[in-house]
């Protein structure tokens, strides 16, 4: 375990290089980023397992709700730390990429995935801050559906519905999109959810609810008065 720090602006700036430069070279070493001028101690109480193996989105963000928890910290405490989620995306660097098999190169993803912007509309691509975010603000159920897939990976659920937030944070459209789109059987979304040409699919529902609310004070809406609006190619997605 080691404690927790924020990069400096140096530190910052040494991060965004190394990610440049592994993309072309995967033997790069990481750099040294835990030491002054690149980073300095974040909050003493707070605690980091570098090496722990996070497996999914999910164990991510509750490893971190854990250790926030833990040390008698708040959400808001830590949510607007950009610079502490850069280090986190840093430390944790190897498992946030991967190596692609037929050429044994890193495959290292936009930059704001590592290095957490100060703009929401870049805020939710982190992989590691907008998975803290997510389960933060919906809690573990409402959140499974975007935080099942690998640490890694930014999946479509994340993109289409986290970004934009007249729809993240409210909690009765995000239990309609649990309900149509989540198998509870094989705890993973439904096959064909993001379809582009699958009649209902995610990509739809968020045109229909971007209708809906020119006619419908949507948001004030509870679950089941939004599913009893919904057009009739959404009722399949009930039923499977």
């Amino acid at each position: 375990m080691i404690k927790a720090r924020a990069l400096s602006v140096d530190g910052e700036k040494k991060f965004k290089e190394y990610i440049s430069t592994v993309r072309e070279n995967p033997s790069t070493p990481r750099p040294n980023l835990n030491t002054a001028p690149f980073s300095i101690e974040f909050i003493r109480e707070l605690h980091i397992e570098e090496s722990i193996a996070l497996n999914s989105k999910a164990e991510l963000a509750h490893y971190i709700q854990e250790q926030i928890r833990t040390s008698d910290l708040k959400r808001e405490d830590v949510i607007d730390k950009n610079l502490f989620w850069s280090w986190l995306a840093y430390i944790w660097f190897d498992q946030l990429t991967l190596f692609a098999p037929d050429t044994g190169n890193r495959i290292v993803k936009e930059e704001a995935k590592y290095v957490c912007s100060r703009d929401y509309r870049d805020y939710y691509r982190h992989l590691v801050a907008g998975p803290y975010l997510i389960l933060s603000l919906l809690g573990s159920r409402l959140s499974r559906i975007f935080l099942h897939s690998p640490v890694y990976t930014h999946n479509d659920f994340i993109e289409q519905i986290a970004s934009r937030q007249f729809l993240i944070t409210h909690l009765n459209l995000i239990e309609v999109v649990d309900l149509l789109y989540w198998d509870e059987n094989k705890s993973r979304p439904k096959q064909g959810a993001l379809s582009r040409n699958k009649p209902g699919n995610l990509r739809r529902f968020i045109k229909v609810i971007q209708q809906l609310e020119l006619t419908y004070d949507i948001y004030s809406l509870s679950k089941d008065d939004i599913i009893r609006i919904l057009p009739d190619e959404f009722r399949n997605w009930l039923n499977q």
